[in-house]
């Protein structure tokens, strides 16, 4: 929220004061600072009313400090709230004695008494807790007793004005009552924000910011979000806490409904020309006499307009019309349900209102419905499940909360358990605004459809299905998410939406037919139970959807299951929303998490069936969704026009050929039992997605040669499936074919190269794909040969004719795959070799190589120039990874157990996502980083270190913690190289006696560079002693790594290094951290001021630097205190300090390799706004970078210790 504005001056025509304040707010810190007057304070600022508090920034002396005396003159209004500790402080009294001096002087100030927990006659009177502070006032204060006088005196004049006493109320309601009596006081233009603002400040930040970057352009922001979100709530704080900034605001609600009104738009023209113009505004007529009168009042003048609810352009084009009229640096926010509202080549900011988080939504709901932050004893049972309900929605918790205020438990429960069924109205109603706005019936359709059958599924997917309906699916969806009604998982494509608008849409179709299901055109679940059971479905049925394990828990419906059988279902293949969806868990719906287990379901039972002349009056039916459903009776009474089939747990061995099929678009047979899906060619010149998984039985593929526009085959998890018909070679439009986890898979089809569309390949799983065994003899195909009818017969003949060996793959061709290939999943495929002909495929962007036993990858990687993403997590054996493709933006290598070396990682510093935690052998990564042991280090540069005695040092072991890595282990002595800077983490407690200038932990190190004709600096030694406390959890105790920080002070650079790994001392024992940096020619000089501080996540006890010099006679190395001539300068691979990827701002290096994330965010900054580059350039309050890593230690302890001092005070 915004604090102290001093440039902000609210003139006051009336009183010789000027005031920068609204109100000043006095209280005893220590009774209220952090509990009720800081909700008062923020109270006060989202009603617009700019409140100063004394909150640690004002230092204070023996006497009330002048910036005080300031506020207090500067404020229209005073609050003083009366704790029961108030009169124990002299600052709060001294305050009070200086707002009543400014009462006496300016009759106009208001003073506002806050009885908080106390009674106003003991303030009066100072009787109870004032009486015991006023005892220790007279002791202390004996020589000032006219002070002590002055302070009773103050306390009876301001008891015996009219003030505002807690006594029984809400704090909540207590709070609102006072900012309504200071508002009626200063009469600003503030607007009602919400009684409960819970999350507001938050969502406001951005807005604040947007409002207050100074910028000359008239800007436009758009607030948008689904209805009931709270947009109109968020732009009115937004403007009440801005308006003043402004030379003119006016605020304009409920423009849709209002310009619905006869003359409505003209009544809108002529409000704002009136807050505007101060109430001078002439008579409007007609919408164009408005629209040039507007123009005429806002091209002078700085103005703040807030457009609220517009739902269509013209409405804006009539109140606003042009953005050029508006003088520099107005600002106009429009909130909308409509994304798309403005056009898209317009310059506006999106600001996109996100649903309350669980506990945000918790503490909203509980102070509408018991008037606390917190549900009271007993109801949080029922209102985590009721909060939950809600989603996040604002009004909706609104609405649910005060309907169930003061209600019994029992009562509670009934009515949750209504809303399973039944969706409130109120909230119903504003819900239903986004879909009537709609502007044919064609979008409002597509929507019914989303919300019964679609959400959780994944958007190509939807259209795929809906365009075969005659609907312009594309469009529709993206009109849908341009009114807030559906969104879009960024991450997988998958259509989301509200559940309570999911409940709006279902409620819809349920007004279609209140009172029979079967003349519904969508019907789902219990509906479509009982219409099945008693026949009563009709040609008005197009949609119908039925999944029995979730009905089972439907408590009336109990009764007609019997006893069941448990049949294999996978959890995963449940519809997509189950998992997302928050309902009334604790009343209706169980989580199928709860309810099945990750292998087993429970289904219909044997004893339940339904018929297939159920279906015999739905000819109309098109889209059929069963779970685990037991259908008897002839085929040819099932519905012939289907696009979509969904049948999950299908009972038969084989698909009859009397089933009708010629109209589908998808067929979804998941966790079926199905042997053979259909005998010989069927011609299914429609069908795109055919989805066979977890049917453990499978054991061939059916001939797919009369499926000529399949474009998604899925068989993941058919374990008995041994190979793939060759027709899938003939698949022309075959985009993508997932076998993940067909364990039994032998081979793949010869004709498998033929495909010219293939995008997607996932073989993870498949690991005796390419075995020897079925390369000498092809599976199935030989099977017919023999004649054979049981695969397990045939493994048992193969496995006593060949050797019995194990029989890894030792290479897979690439070349038998076609070239086509986006995406390609090999994980745990058994593969100890990745050939060469991997680079054939070079369109490949994504490749999956995990948990296979590789130990390298072909040298031709780099070849692979479009590869995005690199998954090798888990191969165990991997040893190296050669030069990687230049545009990879993901390199997942974790649980590389065996990986040492790392050739490249592009676009580091940029964009690049990588992992490589659990890699504990991973030494280099070239241009990075090198750690080796100290042994196999050039004398020369442990000379330079000031390690002198190798042979003392070879057999120390020393622990090493791995922050890239996340690994810990023992090891002999090692040198890490890195950033030009060379270090050594050994066990010590001294630091060396040749170095010159050392100081303690918490403070830094400032020297100037002496003078030298001769002799120029090249770097720099650094010796730091750290310690390992006891760690009382009993783990290891680093808090953080160590950061060293080092600057040029005459030259304004500074370098701040984090090193990728550090020695781990033992408890109680020191350690020393050795380092050696190399410096360019003009980045130490003589005269140069220079400052070293050090941070490290254990104890620092002291450190000392040395500077290092080279005598240009002799182009040697020369410490500075040491006569020892014979070292030579040691440069660090080809990256120095200064390398320009480390460059965070202009002469700002953070030296750190497994910090990137940083280095990159930086980098996005630096693209978006080159401003970036500049260290001074701070474009916000949470951007805190610059003044945690470029600020040395002992100056951000000073800053902590005036913090703590300040607070202390108060």
């Amino acid at each position: 929220m915004a604090g102290a504005i001093s440039s902000v001056q609210l003139l006051d025509t009336s009183s010789s004061y000027r005031c920068t304040y609204h109100a000043f707010l006095s209280f005893r810190g220590e009774d209220t600072r952090k509990s009720f007057t800081d909700h008062l304070y923020r109270a006060l600022e989202l009603a617009g009313i700019h409140t100063f508090r004394d909150d640690d920034e004002i230092k204070r002396g023996e006497d009330i400090a002048a910036e005080l005396h300031k506020a207090i003159n500067e404020s229209k209004v005073s609050i003083i709230v009366f704790s029961k500790n108030y009169a124990s402080s002299r600052w709060c009294l001294d305050e009070l004695v200086k707002i009543m001096e400014r009462r006496r002087r300016d009759d106009e100030h208001f003073v506002l008494p806050v009885f908080y927990d106390v009674d106003p006659s003991h303030v009066r009177k100072q009787t109870g807790s004032f009486e015991e502070s006023f005892h220790r006032h007279k002791e202390r204060f004996k020589e000032e007793m006219k002070k002590v006088d002055g302070w009773r005196r103050a306390l009876r004049e301001v008891a015996d004005l009219a003030g505002m006493v807690l006594g029984n109320r809400y704090e909540s309601q207590f709070i609102q009552d006072i900012v309504k009596e200071v508002g009626n006081k200063l009469d600003p233009k503030a607007l009602n924000v919400a009684p409960y603002p819970v999350g507001i400040e938050d969502r406001v930040r951005g807005i604040n910011m947007w409002l207050q970057d100074g910028s000359n352009d008239v800007g436009v922001a758009v607030i948008c979000g689904m209805g009931g979100i709270g947009k109109s709530t968020i732009a009115r704080a937004a403007y009440n806490l801005n308006c003043a900034r402004f030379q003119g605001s006016s605020f304009l609600a409920d423009i849709r409904a209002n310009s619905e009104q006869p003359y409505g738009l003209v009544r809108l023209q002529r409000k704002l020309l009136s807050d505007i113009l101060k109430g001078k505004a002439n008579k409007i007529y007609d919408i164009n006499e408005g629209i040039m009168k507007i123009k005429l009042a806002v091209c002078n003048k700085r103005v703040l307009i807030v457009l609220d609810d517009v739902n269509d352009l013209d409405q804006f084009n009539a109140i606003l019309g042009m953005r050029e009229w508006f003088y520099p640096g107005s600002k106009i926010i429009i909130t909308t349900r409509h994304e798309h509202l403005l056009k898209a080549h317009e310059d506006y900011t999106m600001f996109e209102v996100e649903e309350l988080n669980e506990n945000e939504s918790l503490e909203l709901f509980s102070w509408h419905a018991f008037g606390q932050a917190q549900p009271v004893e007993g109801y949080m049972e029922v209102s985590r499940p009721a909060a939950q309900h809600c989603e996040g929605l604002p009004l909706a918790l609104q609405v649910l909360g005060s309907s169930l205020s003061g209600k019994l438990l029992d009562v509670w429960k009934s009515a949750l358990q209504k809303l399973c069924e039944i969706p409130d109205d109120k909230v119903h109603k504003v819900l239903r605004v986004s879909f009537d706005s709609l502007q044919d019936d064609h979008d409002k359709n597509i929507f019914l459809y989303i919300a019964c059958f679609f959400i959780g599924k994944e958007k190509d997917f939807a259209i795929t299905v809906l365009d075969n309906l005659d609907f312009c699916t594309r469009i529709g969806i993206q009109n849908l998410v341009d009114r807030c009604l559906v969104k879009i998982n960024n991450e997988d494509n998958r259509l989301a939406m509200h559940h309570l608008l999911r409940d709006m849409g279902r409620g819809i179709i349920r007004e279609e037919s209140p009172q029979d299901p079967g003349k519904r055109s969508i019907v789902w679940h219990k509906d479509s139970f009982n219409i099945l059971r008693k026949r009563t479905g009709t040609a008005t049925v197009k949609g119908l959807m039925l999944n029995l394990p979730v009905l089972m828990e439907d408590e009336s419906l109990k009764p007609l299951f019997g006893k069941s059988d448990k049949k294999r279902c996978n959890v995963e293949d449940y519809e997509g929303n189950f998992s997302r969806r928050r309902r009334l868990d604790f009343f209706c719906w169980k989580s199928i998490a709860s309810n099945f287990s990750s292998t087993y379901s429970t289904p219909a039972s044997n004893d339940l069936k339904f018929r297939t002349d159920a279906f015999t009056m739905m000819n109309n039916l098109e889209l059929l969704v069963l779970n685990n459903v037991s259908i008897c009776g002839g085929f040819e009474d099932f519905p012939k026009h289907l696009t979509w089939l969904s049948w999950r747990g299908f009972p038969l061995k084989s698909i009859p050929a009397i089933f009708c099929m010629e109209n589908l678009v998808v067929l979804d047979l998941r966790n079926s039992s199905l042997q053979h899906v259909w005998k010989g060619t069927r011609f299914i010149g429609r069908m795109k997605v055919l989805n066979l998984s977890h049917s453990h039985s499978l054991l061939t593929t059916p001939d797919m040669s009369g499926l000529p526009n399949l474009e998604r085959l899925i068989l993941k998890d058919c374990i008995s499936l041994v190979e793939v018909d060759e027709s899938i070679g003939d698949l022309e439009k075959l985009v993508v074919l997932n076998l993940r986890d067909c364990k039994n898979l032998s081979r793949i089809p010869t004709s498998f190269n033929r495909s010219g569309s293939l995008q997607v390949l996932i073989l993870s799983g498949c690991s005796k794909l390419g075995n020897a065994t079925e390369q000498v003899y092809s599976g199935a195909s030989v099977m017919k040969k023999f004649n054979l009818l049981s695969a397990n017969l045939w493994q048992s003949l193969t496995s006593w004719v060949l050797p019995r060996k194990n029989l890894a793959l030792t290479s897979f061709s690439f070349k038998s795959l076609p070239h086509s290939l986006g995406r390609l999943s090999l994980a745990n495929c058994n593969l100890s070799e990745i050939s060469s002909d991997l680079g054939a495929l070079s369109v490949l962007k994504h490749l999956d190589l995990s948990a296979n036993p590789i130990p390298n990858l072909p040298e031709n990687m780099n070849g692979l120039h479009m590869l995005q993403e690199l998954i090798v997590e888990g191969c165990t054996k991997l040893q190296t990874l050669p030069e990687l493709p230049p545009k990879l933006k993901t390199l997942e290598a974790g649980r590389c157990t065996s990986l040492k070396r790392v050739t490249n990682l592009p676009n580091a510093f940029e964009s690049l996502s990588k992992s490589f935690d659990e890699c504990e052998k991973l030494v280099e990564i070239q241009s990075l980083f090198e750690i080796k042991p100290l042994r196999n280090v050039d004398i020369e540069m442990i000379k330079d270190v000031g390690l002198f005695n190798l042979e003392s040092t070879e057999s120390t072991e020393v622990e090493m913690i791995n922050y890239l890595t996340c690994t810990t282990k023992k090891c002999c002595l090692q040198v890490l190289k890195e950033c030009g800077i060379f270090s050594i983490f050994i066990h010590g407690s001294k630091i060396p006696d040749w170095f010159s200038y050392r100081s303690m932990a918490n403070s830094s190190l400032r020297i100037f560079v002496p003078l030298h004709v001769n002799i120029k600096v090249r770097g720099l030694n650094a010796c730091v002693i750290y310690t390992r406390l006891p760690d009382p959890s009993g783990g290891v105790h680093v808090a953080s790594e160590h950061f060293l920080k080092v600057s040029n002070e005459t030259k304004g650079r500074m370098w701040t290094y984090s090193p990728v790994a550090m020695g781990l001392p033992k408890e109680n024992e020191d350690m020393l951290w050795l380092s050696h940096w190399v410096f360019g020619n003009d980045e130490l000089e003589s005269g140069d001021e220079i400052r070293v501080s050090v941070k490290c996540g254990l104890c620092v006890k002291e450190f000392g630097i040395e500077l290092v010099y080279e005598d240009e006679n002799k182009g040697e190395g020369v410490r500075s205190n040491n006569e020892d001539t014979t070292q030579s300068n040691v440069v660090a691979g080809d990256v120095t300090v200064s390398d320009s990827m480390y460059e965070m701002w202009r002469g700002k290096y953070f030296l750190c390799n497994h910090r990137l994330r940083t280095h990159q965010a930086q980098f996005r900054r630096r693209q978006e706004n080159p401003a970036f580059a500049d260290f001074s350039y701070k474009p916000g309050d949470s951007f805190y970078l610059n003044g945690f890593l470029f600020k040395h230690e002992v100056d951000i302890a000073k800053y902590q210790l005036q913090y703590f001092r300040r607070a202390l005070t108060n």
